[in-house]
């Protein structure tokens, strides 16, 4: 009877000590909405603005630019040398070497420049925290993503208005 007390105890103390609690024993944190969540990663990662971009364009630099945006919008258009890896699968696909063997390219290293971008400024974010968690060192998001790619830094200013009349 004493035996089968102690287990009981000892099973509800696992229970209360684990319940809800993260990896490392912490509770996750808990954000109201998608919104907040990339508000949050973006003060933890870099930008770069789209002039920075397209210079860096006209002088041939090196770098690894990812699209992480779904297969069917980046079919419908993409910047040029630009590698689609979905965010849904952006930590499995990066270090897979099958995946680069299929692109024609090596697995980056982890030092090496990367540029993300998605449509405007929430998936590569997202992306990009993901890729520094993973141990890439030298990594920023394309601020503006395609919108700006195709129509120029204003077209944000004018979607920013939309965006807080509520009607979008």
């Amino acid at each position: 009877m004493k035996i089968k007390t102690i287990m009981i105890l000892l099973a509800l103390a696992l229970l209360i000590n684990c319940g809800g609690a993260g990896i490392d024993g912490r509770a996750p944190k808990v954000y109201p909405d998608a919104k907040a969540i990339v508000a949050e990663a973006k003060k933890g990662v870099e930008k770069i603005e789209i002039e920075e971009f397209k210079q860096k364009i006209d002088d041939e630099e090196m770098f690894l630019l990812i699209d992480v945006r779904e297969p069917a919008e980046f079919e419908e258009d993409n910047i040029p040398y630009s590698i689609n890896i979905p965010r849904g699968v952006l930590e499995f696909k990066i270090s897979d070497d099958k995946f680069w063997d299929s692109e024609g390219l090596f697995s980056p290293d982890k030092g090496e420049e990367i540029i993300v971008y998605c449509k405007k400024w929430s998936r590569a974010p997202l992306a990009t925290e993901t890729l520094i968690k993973l141990g890439y060192t030298n990594v920023r998001y394309l601020y503006g993503g395609m919108t700006v790619w195709l129509k120029g830094p204003d077209a944000l200013e004018v979607e920013e208005v939309a965006e807080e009349s509520g009607c979008g």
